[in-house]
């Protein structure tokens, strides 16, 4: 063993002998805890740095109506819960789905979106289009898709479809954002084709589930802000059609009873056509009150029980039928008064409004 070595093994022997002298006091056991004992074995809570994490769902958690939905769903139920309908139209080529990559699953998506908006968590009911297909000949369905309006009757009387939300979903390179599918939407009254209000929107390409669901929900919340607004606050007058009288005369005499009924602002007479023997006149009534209730007035202002019978009378429309002859009387007081006498003097006059019904003129 070299000089070194020698010398480094008693440096470190006497090193071991003044440590194990200065340790005067010998070890002690200490007891370990079975593994059984919970007690010994608390686990230390630590703050993750990301704070507390919450379970991430793939699909986003419905919540309450916005104050723009409970305000439609108010106003639709104090329109007597017209009756509404979703159709889209979506493009007519092929080759438009092959440019933006898209199926028409795609666009039926956006019909889907809008129903789902529109019926704020199942409060509106929706009617499905499907059944538009099923009554309508296939021409007139495409013609409904197309947004003509003649075919709107039919939906009313066939399905009694009150209010058609009409979508249109074609791909523009106009949008401020880039490649997108504009959005055009119309809400029309099917009794009259009257436009109840009306929405656009660009939605981005591509069209994934959150593009679609924001751009239809932005749509969706212009129309149900102007439906409120005309059902609740707007002049939305009851459609009275009047059937089976036997001449022009006779519709424009109802017509001036019908002003006369309490509760009716304004009347607007929106054509009355006549044959040979019939005539058909439709008039807008601006009323407060609901369209059973005019009818009764309406009964009342003429005076009579029978002659004239309401068929139908559904949301805001009423089909009036005349079935008899009536006698409608108007009377006519005339007040003279001579200050130098002092006399007064009333006229009165009643006036006889014959009318009769299809075919007895």
């Amino acid at each position: 063993m070299n000089a070194i070595g020698k010398y480094g093994m008693i440096v470190i022997s006497f090193g071991i002998a003044a440590l194990m002298g200065g340790c005067a006091q010998p070890l002690q056991n200490v007891a370990v805890p079975s593994p059984s004992d919970r007690s010994a074995y608390q686990p230390i809570p630590y703050e993750k740095p990301m704070g507390p994490q919450q379970p991430v769902s793939a699909y986003p958690v419905e919540s309450g109506p916005t104050p723009v939905q409970s305000a439609f769903v108010a106003a639709w139920q104090a329109q007597r819960d017209p009756r509404l309908m979703v159709v889209v139209q979506p493009p007519q080529h092929a080759q438009t789905y092959t440019n933006i990559h898209a199926t028409p699953d795609d666009f039926d998506a956006i019909g889907l979106a809008m129903i789902g908006d529109l019926s704020v968590n199942g409060r509106v009911d929706i009617q499905s289009s499907a059944m538009a297909q099923k009554v309508l000949n296939r021409e007139s369905f495409l013609r409904l898709q197309n947004g003509d309006s003649a075919v709107l009757p039919l939906l009313k009387h066939q399905l009694n479809t009150d209010v058609v939300v009409m979508m249109k979903a074609e791909p523009t390179a106009q949008s401020s954002t880039g490649p997108a599918v504009r959005l055009l939407a119309e809400v029309v009254s099917t009794t009259d084709a009257r436009i109840l209000a009306s929405s656009q929107e660009d939605m981005p390409l591509p069209m994934t589930r959150s593009t679609i669901k924001q751009a239809t929900g932005y749509v969706a919340n212009r129309l149900m802000q102007q439906l409120t607004g005309v059902w609740l606050g707007g002049f939305n007058p009851i459609t009275v059609r009047i059937y089976h009288a036997a001449t022009v005369d006779d519709v424009l005499k109802i017509e001036h009873f019908v002003q006369k009924v309490p509760g009716v602002s304004q009347v607007i007479d929106r054509g009355i056509t006549g044959a040979a023997n019939t005539a058909y006149g439709e008039l807008a009534v601006g009323y407060n009150g609901a369209p059973d209730e005019f009818y009764s007035e309406l009964k009342q202002e003429l005076g009579v029980s029978t002659g004239l019978k309401a068929t139908d009378i559904q949301n805001n429309t009423i089909d009036l039928q005349i079935t008899g002859p009536m006698i409608l009387r108007t009377t006519t007081i005339k007040t003279v008064t001579k200050t130098r006498t002092q006399t007064n003097t009333t006229i009165k006059t009643v006036n006889d409004n014959p009318i009769m019904p299809a075919g007895n003129n």
